[in-house]
């Protein structure tokens, strides 16, 4: 029932340049790829039969097996959320640090302050009282020679009391700072331990989500499993020949509209050629015409030169020399989270770093179209194995959260698919670079455990029909 899909020519879906084909490659005209759309919507009709006869054939099934269904997205929703929150918490965790560490400087500051304003004090005191404290005052204000002499005095008294009394003020301001910042590191404390106790009761909710999850996924039958899962193939078949229709609609316009800008760009360069000969052939005119009066020119001073030759007593006129031909000469011109993967050469990169834990073969009585990667690791980022556009950014209750991509490769079509993702970051019709981060890696859908399952299609997505061993390319 996925005989041919897409695999109707859309060797035109959009790389990152947005062209049809590579440079070089023959040109998809609109009729044919009209011709492609009539051929899409057929056999979406002939799917949507099929659909409806498979609906009948499971409706005992389905009503049970859509709850559990139900369930598992339930739950793989509660997982993502629990998973951002922890991302934010643990985002906390590292902002109450930094505070704290900010604290401990401010408070270190402040006690050095205080203790150098301790021993300032200390020595002002010793002072005063070696020099008979406020009597000293007095003596200074008694010994006075005039009046003139007790004014200058008393201002200069003045002066060291307001001076002892900004040291004890600004004293006092410090100590009430470290009082403060004190409480302030004690606050920020208990809210580090109360936010890693968070943290930890997240994970533990988070491992209790996965393993009622589980226990879920192991309440759904074989035959159940078979069956619907033919069912939703056929649904995804159907929405997604909707979609490639969608696209080709857009390429048939886009396509129109670049066969504008080449004719465009064609008449433009036909017009200066055009005027390029034109003013080649005046110069080559002009030229020539100068070339022929020079010669013109030499030839009758010639014959004057001979007549005058046969009078011997008249002087020998000056012949005056030709004008050379006019040419022209031209001017040379010099002309915390796991890391994602690294961007590698070839048509295709690892999507995910992590252990490769199944490979692209039969597993269980039915061919694994593709291949595992785990990684224990948090937040292990999943990315576009190479340039182009993403058809499709949904749920399937088979993928989980899983990502389309649309490749045009050396005048060939491909479709990645990245499926259990945790989140996604892209949508349909985005277009994206090698290595750009897609998602993140999850446990979403059929799956049991963390990990990321990847196919490669030769071709348009059509179930296993034309999926290939990724390692094919990976290696």
């Amino acid at each position: 029932m996925r005989r041919k899909l897409l695999a109707l020519g859309l060797a035109a879906v959009i790389g990152t340049s947005g062209a049809i084909a590579p440079a070089g490659s023959p040109t998809v005209h609109a009729n044919e790829l009209e011709k492609k759309r009539q051929d899409i919507q057929n056999q979406k009709s002939n799917i949507d039969s099929n659909i409806k006869s498979k609906e009948g054939q499971i409706d005992g099934l389905k009503s049970q097996e859509q709850k559990l269904n139900d369930e598992i997205k339930r739950l793989d929703m509660q997982v993502s959320d629990t998973n951002g929150k922890i991302r934010e918490k643990e985002a906390e965790v590292e902002e109450s640090k930094k505070q704290i560490e900010a604290l401990k400087v401010q408070i270190e500051e402040v006690k050095e302050r205080i203790a150098k304003r301790n021993e300032l004090l200390k020595d002002r005191a010793r002072s005063i009282q070696e020099g008979g404290g406020v009597i000293s005052y007095l003596d200074v204000l008694l010994g006075a020679q005039d009046f003139s002499d007790f004014i200058t005095r008393v201002g200069a008294v003045t002066t060291f009391v307001e001076a002892d009394r900004e040291i004890i003020k600004a004293h006092e301001e410090d100590m009430k700072l470290l009082e403060q910042s004190e409480a302030e590191l004690s606050s920020e404390l208990k809210k580090l331990e109360t936010a890693l106790t968070d943290l930890h009761n997240l994970k533990q909710t988070l491992q209790k989500q996965v393993a009622e999850k589980n226990a879920v996924m192991s309440q759904v039958k074989l035959d159940h499993e078979e069956a619907l899962h033919d069912l939703y193939n056929l649904e995804d078949e159907s929405s997604f020949l909707a979609e490639q229709d969608e696209i080709l609609k857009q390429e048939i316009e886009r396509q129109r509209l670049e066969e504008e800008r080449k004719k465009r760009e064609a008449e433009e360069a036909a017009r200066r050629a055009a005027a390029e000969a034109k003013a080649k052939a005046a110069a080559d005119a002009k030229a020539a015409a100068e070339a022929r009066a020079a010669a013109d020119a030499k030839a009758k001073a010639e014959r004057a030169a001979q007549r005058n030759s046969s009078k011997p007593a008249a002087p020998a006129p000056k012949a005056s020399a030709p004008k050379a031909p006019a040419s022209s000469s031209g001017s040379g011109s010099g002309s915390k989270s796991a890391p994602a993967p690294a961007v590698t050469g070839g048509a295709f990169m690892w999507p995910a770093q992590g252990s490769f834990t199944s490979g692209y073969g039969a597993r269980w009585g039915k061919l694994h179209a593709g291949i595992d990667i785990a990684n224990a690791s948090p937040n292990v980022p999943v990315v576009a194995s190479a340039s182009g556009t993403v058809i499709r950014a949904n749920y399937s209750s088979s993928y989980g959260n899983v990502v389309y991509i649309a490749h045009s490769i050396g005048g060939k079509t491909y479709t990645t698919l990245y499926a259990h993702l945790d989140t996604m970051n892209v949508s349909s019709g985005q277009t994206v670079s090698k290595g750009q981060q897609i998602g993140y890696m999850g446990n979403t859908g059929r799956s049991t455990g963390k990990h990321l399952h990847f196919e490669i299609h030769e071709g348009s997505w059509s179930g296993q029909k034309n999926a290939v061993d990724p390692m094919k390319y990976l290696r």
